[in-house]
């Protein structure tokens, strides 16, 4: 009887087969966990597939319908430009210099981006005249030859009498035929741009469908796609169906139904009022839940088999060693073993033996904690206290072998919105030190926090590199809490790398300060762990200073406020850090002061309780800085205007009129007409006045208007030309780049980046 239990009790109290049964089960419940899960969710599969179905759709009527609105706006463009506007008003008398122009501007159209545009055709109805980019032709010959469709000349005559704008047209299949060949053009749908009131000329448009399609379609293979007009009528279609379909009755602008053994998905762009259709076979989704069972029963199948093995292997792994050790321990233990606490015998034998070991060790490692705790403070604080010292050989008396990392705060307060609170700066970093510490000592129960100064906290972590991980917990952690203080309290937070050498302590907080005037512009918390190269120089050239100081001087704040944005910009453009463009922001405040007081022009931002150099201390972003300036440049343009010549009414007149006339052809002997006086007089006085050549003022005006264009709107280059006063492409580029140092092209693409 005792001997068929005892191979029952081995077993069942050994830590092996305990610890195997343990995993085993884990994994057992983990995978019924999988199948219940499954199992749950199956239902909603489909209704996410038919989400996935629906956004495609969205993407791809998004697409259409952006393209749509291109092209129509590039209709109207050439509808609308100078040259076109020529020929219709002279219908009867072309004048083939303009059309060789125009068909100029097609070609660079066409050739020059991806439209999907095969042909623009210029149609007079009236005079059964047709021309497009390669040549002028009869409308016969065009629509009846060149591009034959079931869309007739007599169609498109009978079209454009009628009484709209903008139209697109059902897909056809346009072939080329010559007296030679036949040949096959493409799938194009036609559009139309023209006046609604007048009948006497049309812009035509052929788009590539199959192009459009294959470029802005997310629809599955199998699945088939049509579009249908305002009417339903089928615009165009991409599908393996031999016959159309028939919509059913549609609620809302956007939804799917379910009709025979297909899903439709719809939705009406809002550009042009067409319902996209998708029709995705029910066959597709119950092939997509067959493949997802099948994947779903194999992995469950390779989890149990790598689970079990897994779970030997480990089992065994602790096993081995707890078996040495209790072996150890039984052969210098010759005396019998207390009763058994635990059912795992091996956890008893080494338990019972090391007992007596904590329990008269115990008192010891207190006493010793308390009297280590107390050293290594007084130790660290010491250390601290001497970090502006030249003490080379000033030692840590405790850990001086343990590496370690500092992390150092740098708190910038908002003087204005702490006032408002009623709390004293000494008081608030006083707040955040005991935050922080207490964040630390959680964690790490050695670390040491200290305020060294009244806008700077320090703290001491003792770790590894293989301990980073838990610290970017930590900083994460408390980065959260300080983000909620925003508003009146920007933090940096500086951590160097671990260092292993004590007595280079000096040399990483020296690291530690570096690293936080690393900051860039921003409200909030930022944390700094690598220094970067900094921008050497971001003082205004030459000429931008000259130009700056001369419009200063004179009051234009159009001029100033542009040049100081720029100026800060293109330091952010560079990678200046906050403190770098605070100083860039000081010395031009210093520059403005000095130069008012060089006139003699009052300063009354210096009259207030704060001064300019105090709000600047406010400033977090480009923005800020930005806003301070334009009313800064705004009040003290003001004030130089108020003292200088206040009937000074030839300069202006004359910035007043280039204001409003820029696009215009100026000079300066019109405008001295104007003023009935001469243009060398004119000339003279407003150099005199403003200090400032005529041709310079004229064109830094006209630069500001042309980088507004290029910022805020979509327009051509050579339609910003034409607004803002050149008549050609080429002089308004050399101009543009004199002026900014980059191509128009190359300012646009930057505000997009």
């Amino acid at each position: 009887m005792h001997a068929a239990i005892l191979p029952k009790n081995k077993y069942s109290g050994s830590l092996f087969y305990r610890l195997l049964i343990s995993f085993i089960t884990i994994i057992l419940l983990l995978v019924s966990l999988n199948v219940v899960t499954f199992t749950f969710f199956r239902s909603s599969i489909r209704d996410e597939i038919i989400s996935n179905s629906s956004r495609n759709l969205d993407v791809t009527v998004a697409s259409y319908e952006k393209y749509v609105k291109l092209i129509k706006g590039l209709m109207v463009g050439l509808y609308f430009n100078n040259y076109t506007e020529y020929l219709k008003k002279n219908p009867q008398q072309f004048d083939y210099y303009m059309v060789s122009q125009v068909q100029r501007d097609l070609q660079n159209t066409m050739a020059g981006s991806q439209l999907y545009l095969y042909d623009l055709i210029y149609f007079f109805p009236h005079r059964d005249y047709v021309f497009d980019k390669d040549g002028s032709r009869e409308a016969d010959t065009m629509f009846n030859k060149l591009y034959k469709s079931r869309y007739t000349p007599e169609f498109w005559s009978a079209e454009i009498a009628k009484p709209f704008s903008f139209r697109v047209y059902p897909a056809a299949e346009y072939t080329e035929n010559t007296a030679f060949s036949t040949r096959t053009l493409g799938r194009f749908n036609p559009i139309v741009f023209k006046s609604a009131a007048a009948d006497n000329f049309a812009i035509i448009g052929l788009m590539d469908s199959v192009s459009m399609f294959d470029a802005f379609s997310h629809i599955q293979q199998d699945s088939g796609f049509y579009i249908f007009d305002e009417t339903g009528s089928e615009t165009f279609s991409a599908t393996n169906r031999e016959s159309s379909i028939e919509l059913a009755r549609l609620t809302g602008n956007a939804g799917f139904y379910m009709e025979g053994t297909n899903y439709y998905f719809y939705q009406k762009g809002f550009e042009t009022g067409f319902t996209y259709v998708v029709v995705v076979p029910f066959a597709t989704i119950t092939a997509q839940f067959f493949k997802l069972n099948v994947i779903m029963a194999v992995l469950i199948v390779v989890s149990v088999v790598i689970g079990i093995a897994v779970s030997i292997f480990f089992a065994r792994r602790f096993n081995n060693p707890l078996s040495a050790i209790i072996g150890s321990i039984q052969q210098m233990d010759r005396h019998p073993s207390p009763p058994s606490l635990s059912p795992i015998r091996e956890f008893n034998v080494i338990s019972q033996k090391l007992h007596d070991l904590f329990q008269t060790n115990e008192t010891i490692h207190k006493d010793l904690i308390t009297k280590n705790s107390l050293l290594k403070h007084y130790a660290y604080l010491n250390k601290v206290k001497m970090i502006y010292t030249d003490i080379e050989d000033a030692k840590i008396s405790i850990d001086s072998d343990r590496p370690y990392l500092i992390v150092l705060y740098q708190l910038m307060y908002k003087d204005g919105e702490l006032a408002e609170m009623g709390m004293d700066p000494n008081r608030a970093s006083y707040y955040i030190k005991e935050f922080v510490h207490s964040q630390f000592t959680h964690t790490y129960r050695d670390s040491l926090t200290f305020q060294i100064e009244k806008d700077q906290i320090l703290t001491i972590v003792f770790m590894n590199d293989t301990e980073l991980s838990v610290l970017d917990a930590l900083l994460q952690k408390i980065y959260n809490i300080l983000e909620l203080d925003a508003s009146y309290c920007a933090v940096t937070i500086a951590v160097t790398p671990v260092n292993d050498n004590a007595l280079a302590f000096n040399t990483s907080f020296e690291y530690a300060l570096e690293l936080s005037k690393q900051r860039k512009l921003g409200e909030g918390v930022q944390v700094i762990r690598r220094k970067e190269e900094l921008p050497p120089d971001l003082w205004f050239s030459q000429s931008g200073l000259k130009e700056f100081t001369a419009n200063l001087s004179s009051g234009n704040d159009a001029i100033t406020v542009p040049l100081v944005n720029k100026a800060l910009e293109l330091a952010v453009k560079k990678g200046a850090t906050y403190f770098q463009i605070l100083e860039l922001a000081k010395e031009i405040v210093t520059l403005i002061i000095k130069t008012l007081y060089a006139g003699h022009h009052p300063v009354a931002l210096l009259d207030g309780k704060r001064n300019p150099a105090d709000k600047l201390r406010d400033c977090r972003t480009l923005e800020q800085f930005q806003f301070l300036f334009q009313e800064l440049l705004a009040q003290s343009a003001s004030a130089i205007r108020q003292k200088k010549d206040a009937t000074d009414h030839i300069t202006s007149f004359v910035t007043s009129y280039v204001n409003e006339h820029f696009g215009s052809d100026l000079s300066l002997d019109m405008l001295a007409d104007k003023l009935n006086i001469t243009g060398a007089y004119l000339s003279s006085y407003f150099k005199e006045k403003t200090e400032t050549n005529f041709s310079d003022y004229v064109n830094t005006v006209r630069m500001n208007k042309a980088m507004e264009l290029l910022q805020k709107t979509e327009l051509k280059v050579q339609d910003v030309a034409g607004l803002v006063g050149y008549h050609t492409v080429a002089s308004f580029n050399r101009m543009f780049k004199k002026h900014t140092g980059i191509t128009p092209s190359e300012f646009r693409r930057a505000q997009i980046l």
